[in-house]
C-alpha cells in the first residue's frame, strides 16, 4: 500500500514544480498614448436650428492635458434657437460648459465633466494632430463639431546679456532736466445728447414698410428698391432722425424673434447708410413678436408682420 501511495505522489510533486509564477503587469501597460490635446481649439458647430434651419457658429474648446486625460471648458455660439443642441450647452452662454477629455484608441472623447448624458462628443484627431471633426451622440438632427487647433503664441525673447569681456561703459555727467511747462487743463467734453424716446417718433407716410422672407434678415430686391427711395425722402428731409423698428411673425422663442428682429433692423440702417443717409441719424430698436401687424393665423398675416418700420423725430 505504501509503495502505491509513493508512486501516485511522485508525479503530482514533478508537476507542480514546474509550474511558473503568474506574470505581473510590466511598466510599459501604463505608458500613455502621446497624442496632444492641450491647449486652445476653435472651430464651428453645424446642425440644424428653430424649423430644421441650417446653422453654422462659432465653438471655442480650452484644454488642460495630463497624460491620456484632459479637463476644459466648451463655448458654442448661438445655440438659444438651436432645439438639437443639448439643453445644457444651450444655457452656458458665454461661459460655456466644464469638460472632460479622454484619449481613445480610436479617437478623443470629450463629455460634461458631471455626466456624459448631459452631452458626449466623440473627435477623430487628424493625422497632422492639428484637426479634430466628430459628433455630438444621442441627439437629433446631428450636431457635428470641426476643430483646429490655435496657433501657440510665442513667448518673446530676451535680449541677450553683453559680452563678458566688454568693458563697463564709462559713467555719464549728470545733465539736469527741465521740466516742460505744465499743460492747461483740457476742456470738459459737452455731454453727448440724449437719445430721443422712442415714444417722441412718428410714423410718415412717405416711408413704407419693407417686408422680409421667412427667418431672414437678408434684403429682398424689392426691398432695396424701397430703400433707394426712402433714401432720397431722408435727403430731402436732413433735419430728421430716423428709428427703425424690426419685428417679426409670432413663430418662434421670444428670445430668436427678437435677435431676428435686431438684424432685421441693422439690415435696413446700414443700406440706408450706403445710400448717402448720415449714420448718425438711424436708430434701431427690435420687437421681436410683440408687436404684430395683423393677429391672424394666417401665411398672408405672418408675411405682413416679418418687416421693418419706420418713424422720424426732428432733431
Amino acid at each position: 500500500m505504501r509503495v502505491l501511495l509513493s508512486l501516485l505522489v511522485l508525479p503530482l510533486a514533478a508537476a507542480c514544480s514546474t509550474m511558473s509564477p503568474a506574470p505581473t503587469p510590466s511598466a510599459s501597460m501604463a505608458e500613455t498614448s502621446g497624442t496632444g490635446i492641450g491647449g486652445r481649439w476653435v472651430g464651428h458647430w453645424t446642425g440644424a436650428g428653430l424649423f430644421d434651419s441650417y446653422r453654422v457658429d462659432d465653438v471655442t474648446v480650452d484644454l488642460v492635458q495630463e497624460g491620456d486625460a484632459a479637463v476644459g471648458r466648451i463655448v458654442m455660439q448661438g445655440t438659444t434657437a438651436a432645439e438639437s443642441v443639448p439643453e445644457v450647452l444651450r444655457r452656458g452662454g458665454q461661459w460655456g460648459n466644464q469638460v472632460v477629455a479622454r484619449v481613445a484608441p480610436n479617437g478623443v472623447i470629450l463629455r460634461h465633466y458631471l455626466d456624459g448624458r448631459l452631452f458626449t462628443v466623440d473627435l477623430k484627431m487628424a493625422e497632422d494632430g492639428e484637426h479634430m471633426t466628430g459628433v455630438v451622440r444621442n441627439v437629433h438632427p446631428k450636431i457635428g463639431l470641426v476643430l483646429s487647433r490655435a496657433p501657440r503664441k510665442l513667448a518673446k525673447e530676451a535680449p541677450a546679456p553683453p559680452p563678458a569681456s566688454a568693458p563697463a561703459p564709462a559713467p555719464q555727467p549728470e545733465v539736469a532736466v527741465t521740466p516742460p511747462p505744465a499743460e492747461p487743463e483740457p476742456k470738459t467734453a459737452a455731454a453727448p445728447a440724449e437719445r430721443p424716446k422712442q415714444e417722441e417718433f412718428v410714423a410718415v407716410q412717405d416711408l413704407a414698410t419693407v417686408q422680409f422672407d421667412f427667418d431672414k434678415s437678408d434684403l429682398r430686391s424689392d426691398a432695396r428698391d424701397t430703400l433707394t427711395t426712402h433714401a432720397g425722402w431722408l435727403k430731402e428731409h436732413a433735419d430728421s432722425a430716423v428709428l427703425i423698428e424690426g419685428h417679426c411673425d409670432e413663430r418662434g422663442t421670444s428670445e430668436y424673434n427678437v435677435a431676428l428682429g435686431e438684424r432685421r433692423a441693422n439690415a435696413v440702417r446700414d443700406y440706408l447708410a450706403q445710400n448717402g443717409v448720415a449714420s448718425e441719424r438711424l436708430s434701431t430698436v427690435s420687437y421681436g413678436k410683440e408687436r404684430p401687424a395683423c393677429s391672424a393665423d394666417t401665411s398672408d398675416c405672418h408675411d405682413k408682420n416679418r418687416r421693418a418700420e419706420f418713424r422720424v423725430k426732428s432733431r
